[in-house]
């Protein structure tokens, strides 16, 4: 085998699926050097530094959105609130998040390869087969009352979980498994959370199910879907596709 596959954003895959032998043999394409965040100069500069400290800063920016989105588990929200008020509140928690996945970002791109498992190649349709479960369920998180909505009580979170699962069976590095480990885990706390309080509190129905944005959800999650297949190349610097 061959060097790592670095991804330029997070979503990217490194590891077994991202080697050239993998990549060569089945027709994929990865060259994260033309990925847009590689081409940047400023890019460019993060990649000829030492990588031996941007686990820390990937970590870094996984606590920091963990612990933005857990304030009301901690019990922090409602004391932020009073103390800020509503409008300082939102623009507080909006940098800390763009912050976050800044580090992200940066921590992921340029993270040193560590190998932890090997993924097989053979269960790459596995991987297509979640995200685009993944993709609906994003979907319908963001629309009206659907069927699905009804049986999956937090749709985008359960996105998230199975859009994590999604990557860690198809990425063997360490990073990877820091990222998408961290941040499926952290959904499902979530869902958890959100869960146990809603039998506390009962919010009131936004309406009766309708069939139509259950249609809806499956037509836009197909067409992220496919926008992922196109772009996943030159957005996170290994292509899903092979050449035509």
């Amino acid at each position: 085998m061959t060097g790592p596959c670095r991804s330029i954003l997070p979503l990217g895959c490194s590891g077994f699926f991202c080697s050239e032998f993998v990549n060569r043999r089945h027709g994929y394409t990865s060259n994260p050097s033309q990925s847009i965040f590689a081409r940047h100069s400023f890019g460019s500069r993060l990649g000829r530094s030492d990588t031996g400290n941007t686990l820390i800063v990937l970590t870094s920016g996984l606590a920091l959105f963990i612990c933005l989105h857990a304030l009301r588990e901690f019990g922090w929200r409602d004391s932020l609130l009073q103390a800020f008020g509503r409008e300082r509140y939102r623009i507080f928690i909006s940098v800390g998040i763009l912050l976050s996945f800044v580090l992200i970002v940066i921590g992921k791109s340029y993270a040193a390869f560590v190998q932890i498992w090997v993924p097989p190649y053979s269960i790459r349709a596995v991987t297509h087969l979640l995200m685009i479960s993944s993709c609906i369920m994003f979907s319908a998180g963001f629309l009206p009352p659907s069927h699905t909505r009804a049986l999956v009580s937090h749709p985008m979170l359960t996105g998230v979980v199975i859009w994590g699962v999604a990557h860690l069976i198809s990425n063997g590095d360490l990073a990877s498994l820091l990222l998408f480990g961290a941040l499926a885990g952290w959904a499902l706390v979530k869902i958890i959370s959100l869960t146990n309080a809603s039998r506390e509190s009962p919010a009131r129905p936004a309406g009766p199910p309708s069939l139509q944005w259950d249609a809806a959800a499956i037509m836009l999650g197909m067409i992220a879907y496919g926008a992922l297949l196109v772009f996943h190349g030159p957005l996170f610097g290994f292509a899903l596709t092979g050449p035509m």
